[in-house]
């Protein structure tokens, strides 16, 4: 299990978003998504990402 502390500068700041927002990994991949703005393989990416913290999200 992860710490706090191992995570990389942009994980705190996306998980810190998104619990001021109150979204959860769907939301943001939903998003993301709709933006238009990433690439499948991206957003491949970022979801393997969100499961490699998910202990630190919004539920």
């Amino acid at each position: 299990m992860r710490k706090w502390e191992d995570l990389t500068r942009d994980e705190k700041e996306i998980i810190n978003t998104m619990k001021m927002q109150g979204i959860g990994p769907d939301d943001l991949i939903e998003r993301m998504k709709n933006s238009g703005r990433m690439s499948e393989e991206a957003l491949q990416n970022l979801k393997k990402a969100l499961e490699d913290v998910r202990q630190f999200l919004v539920h």
